[in-house]
């Protein structure tokens, strides 16, 4: 059965991986070819969606590389794995998305002050939808796969990808609005993408900070842990800690047996909470420590 579980772990794990990994180099296909076209066309709001989808780009990277640090061993520096690596990354990316959005920001207030036209919408306006067409097509696939395993931090990166999408259409809207004579619309697109850079960052900064100093974001986990052993077991629980580990959870769980207990029969009952908890909690290190009474 314990064999079986790593097979389909292995299996979840390739395949988030590849869909993470065929998600950056589309996301970053996307955001350099909307660039490129942005200096020819002189559109601020499809030079930030393309770097936009650059950032998500790197967002996609964080999560192949979460889910590849998820399965490397344990090592004698590394006693609970390299799981928060990816929330360090995450932390520094949120940084690198926060500078990006503000050097959007700043260009859009330039073109306010001093307006230009965009030289050529028509290309523009199809470029946009080309690129929210693409991005919304392959968050869809890799919600899928996300949903199919439960992969969290791939289910993160599919709404990513949505965001990404919509920020385009959005930015096709803007153009239209221009096209049609409504002035600034070009640079308040570009306000309106950076929006969405800064929310994502925000976001970023939210998880991975929470993740690095170890709170737990559902407060009620340990009194369902508590209330689930002394239930099924039969057993007091004296004390339930948990911290997080990038996507799982370790638990430190204490429980009060009867100090006349033979001790195979305690093994066996300590096995026992170790492995159900682990399956019906998600927790990948589990300890039970028993107390006499």
């Amino acid at each position: 059965m314990e064999s079986g579980q790593k097979t389909k772990n292995s299996k979840a794990f390739e395949e988030g991986k590849r869909a993470a990994w065929i998600s950056i180099w589309t996301l970053l296909g996307i955001g350099i070819a909307e660039v490129t076209i942005s200096t020819t066309t002189g559109s601020l709001t499809l030079q930030a969606d393309g770097l936009d989808s650059m950032a998500d780009a790197l967002v996609s990277f964080i999560v192949w590389f979460g889910i590849t640090m998820l399965q490397k061993p344990k090592s004698k520096f590394f006693h609970f794995g390299y799981a928060k690596i990816e929330s360090f990354a995450a932390f520094i990316a949120a940084v690198v998305i926060v500078i990006l959005g503000i050097f959007i920001v700043y260009h859009a207030y330039e073109r306010i002050i001093h307006p230009t036209t965009v030289s050529n919408p028509i290309v523009t306006m199809i470029t946009l939808l080309a690129a929210g067409s693409i991005s919304l097509h392959r968050a869809l696939r890799v919600r899928s796969i996300a949903k199919k395993y439960n992969l969290i931090s791939l289910n993160l990166d599919a709404k990513n990808s949505i965001k990404d999408g919509t920020a385009s259409f959005v930015g096709f809207g803007s153009i239209l609005a221009g096209y049609f004579g409504i002035p600034y619309m070009d640079a308040i697109g570009s306000i309106i993408i950076a929006g969405y850079i800064f929310y994502m960052a925000y976001t970023a900064f939210k998880e991975s900070t929470l993740v690095l100093l170890d709170a737990v974001k559902n407060p009620k986990m340990q009194e369902e842990i508590s209330n689930y052993i002394e239930r099924r077991f039969q057993v007091r629980v004296e004390n339930v800690f948990v911290r997080p580990l990038g996507n799982v959870f370790s638990a430190q769980i204490h429980v009060e047996l009867d100090r006349n207990m033979p001790l195979e029969k305690a093994y066996v009952i300590l096995t026992d909470i170790r492995n159900s908890i682990a399956e019906r909690f998600n927790i990948e290190e589990t300890v039970v420590i028993p107390r006499p009474v």
